[in-house]
């Protein structure tokens, strides 16, 4: 069987989980229903981020199909960011806890200029450290995630600046932070979808990006900028100083960010998420 093939079984089996086992934590329903969706509005009166570099235009297709994307962990009570190109469309939208256990998505807010989105769940996870704002040419970074659904992380190398505009199901603009990959653990070939939605972090741990984009042929990833998602976290209540929790440091480098990855996805303050497109769910 084909890897699409194969991920499109995945999602029927998935769909009949949902629907068998009750989700994890406080969440008693057995139904995963529509979650309501925001978009926050644009700030007014002032100019959004200024546009820098190449443009890298992507094109979503019209009609969202199911999926499997990552999130990470913000805060303690249920505050999760993903890439928005993973949660927009869903009709039904989970995290993995654990074994056949899943916690429903209570709610959806969108960015409205950049490739993310905020998940809220009754359920919460030890968060990531916090958020860095200092990026620059030749930083390391890692990001971890799902990989074609599978665990997997990426150490690269700050190289630019981009612009990458997004058409189709919904239209942004935004500017973006270009990454030459270094290394892959493990090394399952160039594409990397499914890790969409995953954090960039320093050698701190500290968030500086989601991971939104790439271009599998050249070994290049793109990620968000720490102001985009500082934005649309102030829009939830979520403050920098309140982001991650202190108890949560961590120290990456290039010898250790499979590992690390590991500990983040077995904590799950990196998990993976489900987004369900059915035309006969109830």
């Amino acid at each position: 069987m084909r890897i699409w093939d194969i991920l499109a079984v995945c999602i029927l089996i998935v769909i009949a989980l949902l629907g068998k086992y009750p989700p994890f934590g406080n969440d008693q329903s057995n139904e995963i229903r529509r979650p309501p969706i925001e978009t926050v509005k644009p700030p007014r009166n002032q100019p959004w981020q200024p546009s820098a570099g190449p443009v890298l235009s992507i094109t979503l297709e019209d009609a969202k199909k199911s999926s499997t994307g990552t999130a990470f962990s913000v805060a303690k009570d249920g505050i999760w960011v993903t890439a928005r190109h993973v949660a927009d469309g869903c009709e039904k939208i989970a995290l993995q806890t654990g074994t056949k256990r899943f916690t429903q998505v209570r709610r959806i807010v969108h960015h409205p200029n950049a490739d993310i989105s905020i998940l809220q769940t009754n359920y919460g996870a030890q968060p990531l450290p916090g958020i860095g704002t200092r990026i620059f040419r030749g930083q390391d970074g890692y990001s971890f995630g799902f990989p074609k659904g599978k665990p997997g992380d990426v150490y690269a190398k700050v190289i630019g600046r981009r612009t990458m505009a997004v058409r189709g199901r919904y239209s942004t603009r935004e500017p973006v932070v270009a990454w030459a990959q270094i290394n892959r653990i493990p090394d399952r070939g160039t594409h990397l979808g499914g890790i969409s939605g995953g954090p960039w972090v320093d050698k701190n741990g500290l968030i500086i990006g989601v991971h939104v984009a790439g271009a599998p042929r050249r070994g290049r990833s793109y990620s968000s900028t720490p102001l985009s998602l500082l934005y649309i976290l102030k829009h939830v209540g979520l403050y920098n100083n309140k982001v991650g929790s202190t108890k949560s440091n961590l120290s990456v480098h290039k010898t250790n960010f499979s590992r690390t990855g590991d500990r983040l996805r077995q904590s799950l303050t990196v998990t993976k998420v489900y987004c369900i497109v059915s035309n006969n769910w109830r």
